[in-house]
């Protein structure tokens, strides 16, 4: 297994934990981050930058949703590249409304150690439609 793998395994960890700092810890200074997709009306997609990007993903993420099931259950790595597919069901906290169950590709790029990138790759306009029921 790789070091990076290894590395976003802990990172998972620690969200499952609500180790938030821990994350923010392990973010590059200008750490891209977000969902590329037209659903901008969901708060916690947009791209942040930074780790007070990251934070606020957070932070954005922890009032807009509970989760029911958050298991990032398989891995690999390309170069500095790492992939996990993600399967969680959660439910908005705006209208109650439950996410339909997923599974999410998330790739997380690292240098030096650190996630430099992170995009998430999901049916964006099912979690839309769900948001806006």
């Amino acid at each position: 297994m790789s070091d990076n793998i290894s590395k976003l395994q802990q990172l998972y960890a620690a969200f499952g934990r609500g180790d938030i700092n821990t994350i923010l810890d392990n973010v590059t200074d200008d750490c891209d981050w977000g969902t590329a997709t037209t659903a901008q009306e969901i708060p916690w997609y947009r791209i942040r930058s930074g780790r007070a990007g990251v934070a606020d993903f957070f932070q954005t993420l922890g009032t807009e949703v509970n989760f029911k099931k958050f298991d990032p259950a398989q891995f690999a790595a390309a170069g500095d590249d790492v992939f996990a597919r993600v399967d969680y069901i959660y439910q908005f906290t705006k209208n109650g409304n439950s996410a339909p169950e997923t599974s999410a590709i998330h790739q997380f790029t690292f240098r030096d150690g650190k996630v430099a990138r992170f995009r998430a790759y999901e049916d964006t306009a099912a979690i839309r439609d769900a948001y806006n029921g």
